[in-house]
This record gives structure tokens, sequence and C-alpha cells, in this order.
């Protein structure tokens, strides 16, 4: 079986990571609107705000680690 470098992985992982992240900005922007409940409202944007943060800690490790985004 061949070996996989870890420069290898950590670009999959880094770019899968980041993809999701903005997959799920995404999705929460759509259900945002939707939503009438204050409350509810209130918590997908605090998901909103954590998945941001999430994406902008990627970008920063990714820079660091000089991983291209694909």
């Amino acid at each position: 079986m061949e070996m996989l470098s870890q420069e290898y992985i950590l670009n999959i992982v880094f770019n899968e990571s980041l993809d999701r992240e903005q997959l799920l900005l995404k999705k929460y922007d759509d259900i945002h609107e939707n939503i009438k409940d204050k409350d509810i409202k209130n918590i997908v944007k605090e998901f909103t705000k954590n998945s941001r943060e999430h994406i902008d800690i990627l970008k920063d490790k990714m820079i660091m680690l000089n991983i291209k985004k694909t």
C-alpha cells in the first residue's frame, strides 16, 4: 500500500474542512431567512458567527502551513 505524504493529507483535510464550513454558512443563511422565532434566529446567527471564526482559523493555519485552496 502506498504511503500518503503528510502534506497531501493536510491539504485534503484543510480544504475539506474549509469547504464544509463554507457550506454550513450558506445553509445557515438560507435557514435564517425563513425563521420567524427570534430566539431560534439568534441561535442560527451564533452558529453563523462560529462558522466564520472557524473559516478564519482554517485560513490562517493554511497560510502558516503553505496550503493552497483547491
